[in-house]
C-alpha cells in the first residue's frame, strides 16, 4: 500500500474482485484505493473478452489480448507522465512480429516488417518536419515507435486508418479537456487507433 507501506496480500490482489470486497479501501490503513485500478482491470478484462469472441480458439486472439494489455498499460503511463516507456513499445513490436513469424497473424512476416518500417519512416519524417515548422517537438519518439510497432499488426496499407482514428481521438480529447495549447498524450490515441483498425479488419 502506498499509504501504510504494508505488503498487499495475495487475496487482496485479485483483479476487480478484491477492490469490490475491500470497498475501495486498504485492509490495513483504510486509505482509499484509487478507482483507476478497478477501471483498468475492468477494461483489460473486457478487451480480453472481446478478443476471445472475435477470434475464438485462435493464436491471433491470444496475441491481440497481449497487445491490449501492452496498450492499456502504456496508455495509463502516457496519460500520467506523457511518456511511453520502451518496454511497452518494444513489447507491442515483438509480439506482433512473433505472431507473424509463428503464422498466427493475418500478415506474413514480410508484410509485418514492412508495416513497421513504413510506420517508422512516416512518423519519424512527420516528427522531423513538424519540429522544423513549429520549432518545437510535436511528436515524442515514443509515439513514433508505437506507430511503427502497430504497423507490424495492421500492415502498411492500414496505417493511414490508425493515424486518422488517432487524430480524431486526439482532437476530441483536446476539445473535452481544453488542452489545445498544451502537450497532448498521443499514446492512448494511437492505441485506440491501432485496436480499432484491427477489429475493423476482422469485421470487414
Amino acid at each position: 500500500c502506498p499509504h501504510c507501506q504494508q505488503t498487499i496480500r495475495i487475496r487482496d490482489n485479485i483483479p476487480l474482485f478484491s477492490w469490490l470486497m475491500l470497498k475501495g479501501r486498504c485492509r490495513d490503513c483504510q486509505a482509499k484505493i484509487s478507482k483507476r485500478y478497478p477501471l483498468v482491470e475492468l477494461l483489460t478484462a473486457l478487451a480480453f473478452l472481446l478478443a476471445s469472441l472475435v477470434w475464438p480458439e485462435s493464436g491471433w486472439g491470444l496475441a491481440v489480448m497481449i497487445l491490449s494489455a501492452w496498450l492499456i498499460a502504456a496508455s495509463v503511463i502516457d496519460l500520467d507522465h506523457q511518456w511511453l516507456p520502451d518496454v511497452f513499445t518494444q513489447g507491442v513490436l515483438w509480439t506482433g512480429l512473433i505472431a507473424a513469424w509463428a503464422q498466427q497473424s493475418p500478415l506474413t512476416l514480410q508484410d509485418a516488417v514492412t508495416g513497421v518500417l513504413v510506420g517508422f519512416i512516416t512518423f519519424y519524417s512527420l516528427r522531423w518536419i513538424a519540429g522544423i515548422v513549429l520549432r518545437k517537438e510535436a511528436l515524442g519518439m515514443g509515439d513514433v515507435l508505437l506507430f511503427a510497432a502497430l504497423g507490424g499488426w495492421v500492415g502498411a496499407l492500414s496505417l493511414p486508418n490508425v493515424a486518422l482514428i488517432a487524430s480524431c481521438c486526439g482532437l476530441i480529447y483536446a476539445v473535452i479537456t481544453k488542452r489545445g495549447s498544451t502537450t497532448l498524450p498521443f499514446g492512448p490515441c494511437l492505441s485506440l487507433g491501432g485496436i480499432a483498425t484491427l477489429y475493423l479488419q476482422a469485421l470487414f
